[in-house]
């Protein structure tokens, strides 16, 4: 099957850039599914795994990662498929807007827009101890907004991080590189986002990044900071039109350099 070509087998008509789009109902259908799938996995299988001390395993916690961030990647590539794409990067290339802006004033607009979306999400996270305050989170979640993590290895007090290799691989390349941020991007952004072009014309950008946001509803005390995330990314990814861009302002926004420092720190002994 022909990428120049891609097949039109969606639930609506296709936009002028021949990407099939779909109607408002599947729209509401593909954010909401994740939702259900993540509050299965967290709160039915969660409490089923939690400990006699009340923590969670390590394991368990990195296992429904994959499952959840691993669905959405599943579904990017099947929605592709779906078009007419060979999984490829060269076939995907355009379709999944797979490059880097063009010209300073595009790299001004992405530096403005990170820096403004991320100080909106760090101005929202005031919120989030008044709404775990009032709200019943399982002592047993994973990063409790109302618990006081120290450091990396109180994050994960039953591994032991020191010459950890496998551990610092899977955690930094496996559940947070291709499972989160490549699965939500590849999800949110390049499969979802221009097919919702038909039903919010131009404000596509706008509604994917509002629903980004609510689609963590399993996590409700983080839905008011990841909207304005939310919205960054989607202006990344479309109107600059940078899925790279898009990732890496991902990466950065969830402060995950440092995780990334301090695993390493802790892997070799000296953090």
């Amino acid at each position: 099957m022909n990428a120049e070509a891609p097949q039109q087998t969606e639930h609506a008509a296709a936009d002028p850039s021949g990407i099939p789009q779909f109607s408002l109902p599947m729209i509401v259908l593909m954010f909401a599914w994740p939702v259900a799938w993540f509050m299965l996995l967290i709160y039915l299988v969660g409490p089923m795994l939690v400990r006699a001390d009340g923590t969670l395993p390590t394991w368990s916690v990195i296992v429904v990662s994959v499952l959840g961030n691993g669905a959405e990647l599943a579904a990017a590539l099947i929605i592709f498929r779906r078009e007419g794409y060979r999984l490829t990067l060269s076939s995907l290339r355009e379709r999944i807007n797979w490059r880097f802006p063009r010209g300073w004033k595009k790299w001004l607009a992405f530096v403005a827009v990170f820096i403004g979306a991320y100080a909106l999400s760090m101005a929202a996270s005031l919120t989030v101890d008044a709404i775990a305050k009032v709200s019943s989170i399982p002592d047993w979640m994973p990063g409790h907004p109302l618990k006081e993590v120290n450091s990396i290895q109180e994050a994960y007090p039953d591994v032991n991080l020191n010459g950890n290799l496998l551990f610092f691989l899977i955690r930094n390349f496996v559940v947070v590189i291709l499972m989160n941020m490549f699965g939500e991007e590849l999800y949110y952004r390049a499969a979802l986002q221009p097919k919702m072009r038909a039903v919010f014309g131009r404000g596509n950008w706008v509604a994917a990044g509002v629903g980004f946001g609510l689609k963590h509803l399993y996590w409700w005390w983080r839905v008011p900071m990841l909207i304005p995330a939310g919205l960054g990314f989607a202006f990344i990814f479309g109107p600059l039109g940078s899925l790279p861009l898009a990732i890496i302002s991902h990466w950065i926004g969830n402060m995950e350099p440092v995780f990334f420092v301090y695993g390493l720190l802790a892997l070799l002994g000296i953090g």
